[in-house]
């Protein structure tokens, strides 16, 4: 009950105050309008949207047959969280702040740390937002603003065109240097892929020459069909023999001709199917233990030869990628001449202002009735008196 006695008789109190608060009220409506639309400075802001580089590139075209695509070596593109980074740089901040001499515009001039706290507090002045797509814990940036803020409206624009200046060619010189470490990587590999393949052709051709050996799968397919037909001719021989011999009796000089080709035929064939004498046309048994050893030289060399391929093609795009010399950022919205401030909320600054008043005005009201009500009890003036005694 004493509590609630207290709070009605402030609110008598506050009541009996009514014009005081009134006029107070009054006042600080006044004296917030004035520092915001008279003394406190407004600052415009500018802003530029672009979109990011487009990656690391697409590699080569698909595989004509596989219909697979190639790994590209060559790409110099960057992503888009490499945007950020470069923006947050020290070297462009001090670039920045060297531009628009912002050390005095911060008053920092006196300061020991006058670089470090210039930006520190650029951070406020230049900043960029990325626009961001995508769900299920995937996104990815699909552009990005740069937003500065200037007491000026045309710095504030000026700013807005040096800091991009800065941020693209800061990416534009990132690609081409990875473009050019890029290209002096493929020429280091083909070269060494070049010296490879002359190795497997030096040997392959030796394999050639010792085993004649010069397209296998030709010349087994030649001893094949001449081992056909020499057969076909050695067997007609036999018939013919057979046929004499039923007819003839006793050993006339067309039988003995006959045996003496079937002699001449049989060796033939044996040196066809067994011989290991190394000729154009080498023997059946000697071509498929030739063959493996022949196809996986040849695949060796076309693979190899496939590869150089890949290589000269990277190298080409590594040398178009380093002397591409255009911005690999797209400018969707140019930056232009703010009409408007944009900060300070000039109706958020006066509620501020006018609350933060009245709540020390009050405060104030209730600390003087509080002392006063402490003065007119019983309790406070049987202290004074035993001071007074004491």
């Amino acid at each position: 009950m004493m509590g609630t006695n207290v709070f009605e008789a402030f609110f008598v109190y506050l009541y009996r105050k009514r014009r005081l608060l009134i006029a107070n009220f009054l006042i600080a409506c006044a004296a917030a309008a004035v520092y915001v639309f008279v003394i406190m400075e407004k600052e415009y802001s500018a802003s530029v949207t672009f979109l990011p580089p487009a990656g690391t590139g697409d590699g080569l075209a698909a595989m004509s047959m596989l219909n697979l695509s190639i790994p590209s070596l060559s790409a110099a593109g960057m992503s888009s969280d490499q945007v950020e980074v470069v923006f947050h740089s020290n070297a462009a901040k001090r670039r920045i702040i060297d531009e628009f001499n912002f050390v005095e515009y911060f008053k920092l001039e006196d300061s020991p740390n006058k670089f470090g706290l210039a930006e520190r507090q650029l951070r406020k002045y230049v900043m960029i937002r990325a626009n961001e797509r995508g769900g299920l814990g995937m996104s990815r940036t699909v552009a990005y603003h740069i937003v500065c803020y200037h007491r000026s409206p045309d710095t504030a624009k000026k700013m807005v065109d040096f800091t991009f200046a800065i941020l693209d060619s800061a990416i534009r010189e990132i690609s081409i240097d990875r473009a050019q470490r890029n290209r002096l990587f493929i020429e280091r590999q083909l070269v060494v892929q070049n010296e490879r393949m002359d190795s497997l052709q030096a040997i392959f051709q030796v394999f050639q020459n010792v085993n004649k050996a010069y397209n296998v799968p030709e010349q087994a397919k030649l001893s094949l069909q001449a081992y056909a037909e020499l057969r076909a001719v050695a067997t007609m021989n036999e018939l013919k023999l057979a046929a004499l011999r039923g007819e003839l009796s006793g050993t006339s000089r067309e039988i003995t001709e006959l045996r003496r080709l079937q002699r001449v035929y049989d060796a033939k064939l044996h040196e066809y199917e067994k011989g290991e004498n190394p000729a154009v046309m080498p023997s059946l048994d000697r071509s498929s233990r030739l063959l493996p050893e022949y196809t996986r030289m040849l695949r060796g060399i076309e693979v190899q030869n496939q590869l150089i391929l890949l290589l000269s093609r990277e190298l080409e795009q590594a040398r178009l990628q380093e002397a591409r010399d255009v911005s690999p950022l797209i400018v969707t919205d140019p930056p232009f001449v703010p009409e408007y401030k944009s900060r300070p909320k000039r109706l958020l600054v006066m509620l501020v202002i006018i609350f933060a008043e009245n709540l020390l005005v009050l405060g104030l009201l209730a600390h003087i009735f509080a002392f006063r009500t402490a003065v007119g009890s019983g309790r406070f003036n049987s202290l004074l008196n035993s001071i007074k005694q004491g």
